[in-house]
Order: C-alpha cells, then structure tokens, then sequence
C-alpha cells in the first residue's frame, strides 16, 4: 500500500543568502547573515564590528604554551581558546610580598638565636647531687645510704628557728592590737562616692554598655555590672559610683524610665547612699 505523502514535503529549501562582509570607511566591517527560526521564517541579522588589537605582555613560557599544537577534538585548529569548549576565567595575577624576604631573614635569624640560647642554657646547667652536691645523680650517689640529703637537714633548722622565733617575738600588728579599728576593705571602700542603681537590663549588657550610657552625665568612679557565676551574663541590674554627687543625680533624672535595649531602665539611689 503506497502511503500519499504531503506536497510541502516534497518542496526542497530555499538555500539562506552567502555571508556578507563590507568593510566601512571607519574602519570597522558591517556582517549581514540570515537565519532561519524553528517556526521556518527566514531573518536577517546585521552586526558592525569593529577589530581591536590588544597588546599584552606575558611571560614567555605562557606565551610559548599558547602555540602548542592541540589534540583530540581539538585537533588542528587554530591557536587560543575555543568558546565553544573552552570556559576562560578570570586572569589572575600572583603578586609576591616585597618584605618576604626580609621576614623569612628575621625568622632565620629568631630562630638562630633560639639555639644559641638554648646551647648556652645547657653548657650552664650541670648535675648536682641532693646528698653529697657533687656533680653525679642522686640515685648514683656512693653516700646516699650512709649521708642524709642536705636539704631535709637545712629544712628542718629553718623550720625550728622559725617557731623559735614565733615563740619569743612580742610585736603585735596594730591593727590587732587591744582598742584598734579594723581596717577598711574593699567592700566598705567601693561605696564612698554617690552611687546609683541601675535595674531592667538586658542579660546581654556589659560594663562598657553601662559606661556609654553613664558617660555624657560626668565622670564615673566604679561601674559594676552583676553577673550570673555560671552564665557570665547580666542578671539585670548594675551599680554606677560618680564623682560627684551632682553628676549621680543628672543620671537618675535621665535614665529613670529611659528606654536601653528594647527594655525601660530604673534608676535610684543604692542603699549606702541613701
């Protein structure tokens, strides 16, 4: 059974027009070509193109490499990169240190006197007995049965004249003595300058948080900022020593319901400056 084919399949292609060049009185070159879409109409795409020569210094066995003769698919076509499969990157340049050098001479040279400090130490250094100081091992020494160790017998004598002298000295600190104030510590100390309490901080917060936010009010002696033992963060409230009093009370007028991290600050006197 003979199959009736279409009549438009019979009908051959026309062929596309010859590629055509013009060179320009500018200097560059107009391309006219003409291509058929998937739909089968016929276009015409016309570029102008202009050549440039680029001058480029390379080193000369890159420029060597870029004349090897190329194999495979490859296989007798012309010198350089094919865009159709080659990808070329980006071209980078390895620019080597100017103080190399001089960093690997000063590191040859730390290292150098490393080992003459370390031959010094050991020519210094030399064996002592424990027993006898003479210049053997102790577990060596010919007397080490017969000899107790010098230091046991120097210890003890240091240690007998020390109570001795325990037992007949009669000074007494004055702090210690009968009627005398204990002295201040740092506990009583911290608070002698007006002090403020800062509470409703973030866990966050940190001492030079507390400084910034103190700063434009006058000049801080102490900021302490309370701090959980396990966490290290901040357990929500801090304590602030000016050097003045002037200064302390600028600061609870401003940062008493202040807003700070997204929280409202309070602000008053702690209770040693009350």
């Amino acid at each position: 059974m003979n199959k009736t084919s279409n009549w438009a399949d019979e009908v051959d292609e026309e062929p596309l027009p010859e590629r055509q060049v013009v060179a320009n009185s500018d200097g560059t070159k107009t391309v006219t070509e003409h291509r058929r879409t998937n739909s089968g109409r016929t276009v015409r795409l016309t570029r102008c193109i202009r050549d440039k020569v680029v001058h480029e210094h390379v080193n000369r066995a890159v420029a060597e490499r870029k004349q090897w003769a190329k194999f495979g698919a490859e296989r007798g076509a012309s010198p350089g990169p094919n865009i159709s499969t080659t990808m070329v990157g980006e071209q980078v340049w390895l620019r080597l240190s100017q103080y190399a050098a001089q960093q690997q001479k000063e590191a040859e040279l730390h290292m150098q006197q490393q080992q003459e400090e370390r031959a010094k130490a050991g020519k210094s250094s030399y064996i002592l007995c424990r027993v006898c100081r003479g210049q053997h091992f102790t577990a060596k020494c010919p007397y080490k049965d017969t000899l107790v160790p010098l230091e046991e017998i120097t210890g003890a004598a240091e240690t007998s004249a020390d109570a001795g002298d325990a037992g007949r000295s009669s000074y007494v600190p004055p702090h210690m003595r009968a009627g005398a104030k204990p002295a201040p510590g740092m506990r009583d100390r911290r608070d002698e300058g007006p002090t403020i309490r800062i509470t409703n901080l973030s866990e966050y917060t940190q001492k030079e948080d507390v400084e910034q936010l103190c700063r434009p009010f006058g000049m801080t002696e102490r900021v302490h900022v309370a701090k959980d033992r396990e966490t290290q963060l901040c357990r929500g409230f801090a304590f602030v020593s000016f050097m003045d009093r002037e200064s302390a009370e600028r600061a609870i007028a401003r940062l008493n319901g202040y807003g700070f991290d997204h929280l409202i600050l309070s602000a008053e006197w702690s209770n040693d400056t009350r």
